[in-house]
């Protein structure tokens, strides 16, 4: 039987214009496959890099805090808005004319603002070992008064961060994972009857 030359043309027509072969479609899976491999790690790996430069800020936040107690008159706060995520340093002004006293974020110690994907409730501030909510007033300490041991504890997942503020100490100790070193207790030379001893 003996076909048109259009008929033949157009079915041959049909044959031109194809689409993925499996072989292409599992090419591409399996590219795709590995780029995913690679870039997966990285992403979690950021998010434990941005957690411990988180705890980092925290620390020295901590070290700004003791800082201020020793060389300010002024009354210094530390408070955690936990809405917002954002553990800060404040500092009491008093208004001469009215003789009011307010208080203003410090403004050489930047806050510490920690990632949307962490829980509001991951970070808590402890004194003296007890939880103290200080969402509506701040831990206030004043110059020249004793300070309690202040801790901050982040968490995050399976990890942990305690940040010590012991209170003699003008640096925190810093608990990462378990993993940390004790702070250095102070001594009573006189009382240990070390006075004429080199140390």
């Amino acid at each position: 039987m003996y076909l048109p030359r259009v008929y033949a043309r157009a079915q041959s027509q049909q044959f031109d214009h194809r689409g993925f072969t499996l072989l292409e479609m599992i090419v591409v899976v399996v590219v795709l496959g590995i780029i995913a491999s690679m870039a997966i790690p990285r992403l979690s790996g950021t998010r434990e890099r941005e957690y411990e430069l988180k705890v980092e800020q925290a620390a020295d936040l901590m070290v700004m805090f003791a800082h201020r107690l020793s060389t300010s008159t002024k009354a210094t706060g530390l408070q955690y808005d936990s809405p917002n995520r954002r553990l800060f340093l404040l500092t009491l002004e008093r208004d001469e004319d009215t003789k009011e006293s307010y208080w203003i974020d410090d403004p050489l110690a930047p806050p510490v603002t920690f990632p949307a994907w962490m829980e509001e409730d991951a970070i808590a501030i402890f004194t003296d070992g007890d939880y103290m909510d200080t969402s509506q007033w701040p831990l206030t300490t004043m110059p020249g008064e004793n300070r309690p041991i202040i801790e901050i504890s982040i968490k995050w997942e399976d990890r942990s961060a305690l940040v010590m503020l012991a209170s003699h100490a003008m640096a925190p100790s810093v608990w990462l994972d378990g993993e940390g070193t004790e702070p250095l207790t102070p001594i009573d030379l006189d009382a240990a009857g070390q006075t004429r001893e080199e140390w």
